[in-house]
């Protein structure tokens, strides 16, 4: 959500000269100095499509107030001790309901938040009890068609369902992995959705409760604080939307959204686990697409080649996110060893600049340096011609057939061939990663990279481990 205005402005009284009023205030000034501040209290936030505003009523938001929507800085064009109001573009946002939050300084009294409704957003209600099977409402689509349906004919030919979509991979196999991703991954969220309710129903039956009132005895328990590392990840993760806020000015806006988001469905992620370990099975069977991945002499690669586990990362080292994730691939492939590979697939996304730091990879590559290039690539730096060209002076390259390469022009198609190949793993943004073939969820944005890589190494390493289990022997 991008809003748009000027950022309020601290407002400071004219300086009070004289020693002896000096004298006379000292004390009193030093008591006051030391008083804690009364509680900030957000009482509501009232959206104006007409003004394009948030007006926020409250207590004790102090001289200058930050205020942020759903992480978002917001500027002000009221500040008052008791009443904000912030420039929102309300009639651009999609209905929902945010999380507002005020803060003043750092400590748990300095901030407050609130949820707002933006839009016509329905208030969420609770799911109906389910009815017998018989008495079900008739599906709102008929069956899909099997394989074997004909889907068209042509003289004495009957096209069936599975030659088309043969053909379709075939011939567009980007689009087909990106339906068949996007139906799995509706599948698997309405799978885990009512596995979970059928799991709490089942422990809310036998202690003679509503699943509403086991989690509300249940859930607090089980709330962890997010640690300081979780915070700045979600920060990082923000990357533009936070318009320039520092880390220590957004903090307190960062820890309550971890609070009211994460915190209490981490919980409910937990007990709901325990419930699967002491009181009912559950497994969700459902396999997601997998890819055939090409491999080539291009493709720079790190690990051994009967690892369990292969990760191909898709690339592009003009790109923040992309360098926050290499900066820990050293320490996650030291903690596994040779359990895990990696290959890098260049995956350009910032245009011409992109292109340079392929070439100049790819020509890194050549002499069999490419990881100490692009160690020094992934630096948080500025990634131009100039910084290009210094680099394999700093890793051991020789420079000379370095500079004849990129003159050369010897990769140059290196981009559009990357680019290409990605599409047709239904790869289009960077970073992504493919886990033995999986494409990898994007990482939550409150956890730190290198227990993002450890969980997909961890998890597609018990799977192997509960496939062999089930394997005859």
């Amino acid at each position: 959500m991008a809003v748009s205005a000027r950022q309020a402005r601290r407002r400071t009284g004219p300086l009070v000269g004289g020693l002896w009023l000096a004298c006379l205030l000292g004390a009193s000034s030093a008591a006051s100095a030391q008083a804690p501040l009364p509680p900030l209290v957000v009482q509501q936030a009232v959206p104006d499509r007409a003004t394009d505003t948030l007006t926020i009523d409250g207590a004790h938001f102090g001289s200058a107030p930050f205020v942020t929507l759903d992480l978002v800085p917001l500027d002000l064009r009221l500040a008052l001790d008791t009443r904000l109001m912030a420039v929102v573009p309300v009639d651009a946002m999609p209905p929902g309901t945010y999380l507002l939050t005020v803060s003043r300084g750092p400590e748990a009294a300095d901030r407050a938040s609130i949820e707002v409704t933006i839009g016509d957003a329905p208030s969420p209600s609770p799911a109906p009890a389910r009815e017998p099977a018989s008495a079900a409402p008739p599906p709102l689509v008929v069956p899909l068609p099997a394989a074997g349906d004909a889907a068209a004919v042509v003289g004495e030919r009957t096209i069936t369902v599975g030659d088309v979509d043969r053909e379709w991979q075939a011939t567009d196999p980007g689009s087909y992995l990106a339906l068949m991703r996007e139906l799995y991954e509706h599948r698997r969220r309405v799978a885990d959705a009512m596995t979970t309710a059928d799991l709490l129903a089942r422990e809310a039956a036998a202690r003679s409760v509503t699943p509403e009132a086991l989690l509300a005895d249940e859930l607090p328990k089980r709330v962890i604080a997010m640690p300081d590392t979780a915070l700045t990840a979600l920060y990082e993760s923000l990357g533009d939307r936070t318009r320039g806020a520092a880390l220590e000015k957004m903090r307190p806006s960062l820890r309550a959204w971890l609070e009211r988001k994460t915190e209490a469905e981490l919980a409910k992620m937990a007990y709901v686990e325990e419930l699967v370990k002491t009181s009912t099975r559950r497994d969700i069977v459902l396999v997601p697409p997998l890819v055939r991945v090409e491999r080539s002499d291009l493709d720079p690669v790190l690990g051994a080649p009967s690892a369990a586990v292969e990760l191909v990362v898709f690339g592009d080292l003009q790109s923040p996110d992309y360098a926050r994730l290499a900066q820990v691939f050293a320490r996650v492939l030291g903690t596994y060893g040779t359990r895990v590979r990696l290959v890098f697939k260049l995956l350009p996304a910032y245009g011409a600049q992109s292109a340079s730091a392929a070439e100049a990879g790819a020509c890194a590559h050549a002499q069999g340096r490419f990881w100490a290039f692009h160690d020094a690539a992934a630096r948080p730096a500025t990634l131009d011609a100039r910084r290009l060209r210094a680099i394999p002076a700093e890793v051991g390259l020789d420079q000379a057939a370095f500079d004849r390469c990129l003159t050369a022009g010897t990769f140059r198609g290196r981009p559009s061939l990357a680019t290409a190949e990605a599409a047709r793993y239904g790869v289009s943004t960077t970073p992504s990663l493919l886990v033995n073939g999986r494409l990898a969820p994007p990482p939550p944005p409150f956890l730190p990279v290198a227990e993002y890589l450890s969980r997909l190494i961890e998890e597609e390493l018990q799977r192997q481990a509960a496939a062999a289990r089930k394997a005859p022997r």
